[in-house]
């Protein structure tokens, strides 16, 4: 028998004391795994590096079943438990690890990167909580990074609309995207983003109708703006932070106002609906080609 873990973590089978093996990893917090060499070195060249080292000295041993026992080698790695037991069932031929938080899934990314585990076995885990939308919703960043990392393009396409409200300028921001990214052209891409975003929403603006392609030839027509541009901006920018922004009152939408004019100009009341249809048409039209997401890994 092995020497019980002093660890509270619950090691489940086929990793745990009781079960079959001929190595012990131990985990960062004290938790003990025991694994099979074949399986792992297949998986992993670093284990396979590992087992051909001399394994330092330990009191942990297995019942040979000839009335010996013998020591397992046993090898401490930096990952915590809930990572090493996720790795371990991916490479295992066993059911898939549930991978239930973004935390854990990029403890799982940058476990395998160490051991040189094939990322693709990574990507076929991870795709299920980089499509929730539970996991988008509350840590875009986390989801992003993510992908990008994984080389996952629709994914981090993906996570990337969702950060419309989200200050991509912002230095704490910015340095986690390119620390848990790993790479700095994932913040460029979202910057690209904000850049091509700006410019729609000042585009948008300028498709609200002004005062003179409101009246007919014979009559003055008073029109404004509700404040100033940059309020008006901001505001338009939430609106379109909407998953499918709607635009059915347009001076709402762009927060301006065309005034009242004379009330008994059948030629002004005909011009005001022609012009205002115009640019609720214009408005859909640009909408559907307003940037919502980056334009793909670089």
């Amino acid at each position: 028998m092995t020497t019980p873990s002093t660890s509270s973590f619950l090691v489940q089978p086929p990793f745990d004391a009781e079960s079959f093996g001929d190595c012990i990893i131990q985990a960062s917090d004290g938790a003990e795994f025991k694994g099979l060499r074949a399986i792992l070195g297949m998986a992993s060249c670093i284990f396979r590096d590992m087992f051909d080292m001399p394994p330092p000295p330990s009191n942990t041993a297995e019942n040979t079943g000839m009335g010996d026992v013998t020591p397992l080698p046993v090898i401490p790695v930096a990952e915590d438990a809930e990572t090493l037991q996720a790795m371990l069932q991916m490479i295992y031929p066993l059911a898939p690890p549930r991978i239930q938080s973004i935390t854990l899934a990029h403890k799982l990314a940058t476990a395998c990167a160490k051991y040189f585990i094939d990322t693709a076995k990574v990507q076929l885990h991870v795709h299920a909580i980089l499509n929730k939308n539970d996991s988008l919703e509350m840590d875009a960043v986390g989801c992003y990074t993510l992908a990008w990392k994984l080389g996952m393009e629709q994914e981090a396409i993906a996570a990337s609309r969702y950060f419309c409200p989200l200050d991509v300028g912002n230095k704490t921001i910015a340095k986690r995207i390119v620390t848990e990214s790993g790479d700095l052209e994932a913040l460029l891409a979202l910057w690209d983003l904000r850049v091509r975003t700006d410019k729609a929403l000042d585009d948008l603006l300028a498709l609200a109708p002004i005062s003179v392609d409101m009246a007919c030839d014979s009559h003055p027509w008073s029109s404004g703006t509700s404040g100033a541009y940059s309020r008006r901006k901001e505001g338009l920018g939430q609106r379109m932070a909407a998953p499918t922004p709607v635009c059915d009152d347009i001076e709402a939408f762009l927060a301006f106002q065309v005034g009242s004019g004379p009330t008994n100009c059948p030629a002004c009341a005909k011009t005001r609906s022609a012009r205002l249809d115009e640019a609720r048409t214009a408005v859909r039209v640009a909408l559907k080609a307003y940037p919502r997401t980056i334009k793909g890994l670089s």
